[in-house]
């Protein structure tokens, strides 16, 4: 198969994944919500914009995030734009027993250091997804 132009190598990708005791439609239901996402105490004073993107206050300035959904197979990928950062994010609940399994897979964006890349998803990371697993296991 031709292409006009030729492919970049893969890049490095980082899988974080944390498990809540609820069910996987709740959970799913919970992230379509994009201002549930202040829970994780990182994104900030979260409203819907225009079409399908949302505003946020990022730890990277303002930012806008457009969620891509499919109900069908529990995906919230979504687009992440802030200053100099441009990602989609691969996102998905699957179904672990009584509970979800929730999982965010990063590719690395074109540019960044990968030193910078781990540092942006280390610690502060791991903390927004302890606050969001502690809201989705508070829902009725």
């Amino acid at each position: 198969m031709a292409t006009d132009h030729p492919l970049n190598e893969p890049r490095p990708v980082i899988v974080k994944t944390f498990v809540a005791d609820k069910e996987p439609a709740k959970v799913f239901d919970f992230f379509l919500n994009v201002k549930n996402w202040e829970y994780g105490e990182v994104q900030r004073n979260i409203s819907k914009a225009e079409g399908d993107w949302w505003n946020t206050e990022s730890p990277f300035g303002k930012a806008k995030i457009r969620l891509r959904p499919s109900r069908e197979f529990r995906i919230f990928d979504h687009d992440y734009s802030a200053p100099g950062r441009e990602w989609t994010v691969y996102c998905r609940v699957t179904p672990n027993e009584r509970g979800s399994t929730i999982s965010f897979q990063f590719i690395r964006p074109e540019g960044m250091p990968q030193e910078e890349f781990e540092s942006q998803l280390g610690s502060s990371f791991e903390n927004e997804m302890e606050g969001l697993k502690r809201a989705i296991e508070s829902l009725p």
